[in-house]
């Protein structure tokens, strides 16, 4: 049973010397809020198994460990059991194929199923002390892949990735009628419409937003899209291809409810740099989009 959060590097040649305080803060980006959490909120730091300051100098293949202090859960979020579909977990991340109807996180009815309550009670149910750190969401009736770090130190370090681009996800779209473009890019700004606190529009007085687009088959009724964002606003893609004159099929905010239940979008692949070993992993979602 896992009852502490602790992660631990080997000091290489061109970081001997260093301060541990450099160490942490340069080397792995420790961020200065986390490291005071550590040292005065019940974590711990320790090289070659000692417990040290952050004035210690460490030396070549010294094993530095940091214990991070114990996280405590959202009251917001209620534990529930309800199956999930692991695509990879480690000890740092974790990553879901979430399925359509499901909120990634509580809604004001906090009783109400959501991906973050599934995912504390299957954490509670094996021991470990984290709490839920999301990384990538998805709107309730978009299916797909969905990113969560482990703990705050993953949290940061993935949140830093995605600000910078790091972090790559493709979706796929089935929209009404025959589009238009083999691939387009939509540079159209969006913002909150006026009167609404959930719909989003194109608006001259929006935030930048850029979206990628490419097609990849079309019948006179129905076309199937391969979709890049650039940027991450609310409802970004819905909004792209409704303004476009080719809302999502299934689509219901942002255009007359049609056949489908649910509207036709998945967070199909998502490439990430790994938060503790820097590799980058790429993943699919296993379920197709029909």
């Amino acid at each position: 049973m896992v009852h502490t959060i602790h992660i631990a590097w080997r000091v290489s040649r061109s970081q001997a010397g260093m301060t541990l305080r450099d160490f942490l803060r340069v080397e792995k980006q420790v961020s200065r809020k986390l490291l005071a959490e550590v040292k005065y909120e019940g974590g711990g730091l320790r090289v070659n198994s000692k417990a040290v300051d952050v004035r210690a100098r460490i030396a070549e293949a010294d094993l530095v460990e940091v214990t991070f202090p114990p996280e405590e859960a959202s009251s917001n979020i209620v534990p529930v059991m309800a199956p999930l579909e692991v695509i990879y977990e480690d000890e740092h991340v974790l990553l879901i194929e979430k399925p359509a109807g499901l909120a990634v996180l509580p809604m004001s009815d906090r009783q109400k199923p959501s991906l973050a309550g599934a995912v504390l009670a299957y954490y509670q149910e094996s021991g470990w002390p984290g709490t839920v750190h999301i990384v990538t969401r998805l709107d309730r009736d978009t299916t797909g892949l969905v990113l969560i770090a482990k703990h705050r130190y993953a949290h940061s370090i993935l949140t830093a990735a995605q600000q910078s681009g790091s972090i790559h996800r493709m979706y796929e779209a089935v929209v009404r009628g025959s589009f238009s473009w083999e691939s387009v890019s939509v540079y159209a700004p969006i913002g909150r419409r006026a009167g609404s606190i959930v719909e989003q529009e194109v608006s001259s007085s929006g935030k930048c937003a850029v979206t990628h687009v490419t097609c990849l088959s079309r019948s006179p009724f129905e076309s199937r899209l391969a979709v890049q964002l650039e940027t991450g606003r609310t409802h970004q893609i819905r909004v792209h291809l409704a303004w476009l004159g080719f809302p999502l099929s299934g689509e219901s905010l942002y255009a007359s409810a049609d056949r489908r239940p649910v509207h036709a979008l998945q967070a199909r692949m998502i490439a990430f740099p790994h938060p503790y070993t820097n590799q980058m992993l790429t993943f699919e979602a296993k379920r197709k989009l029909i």
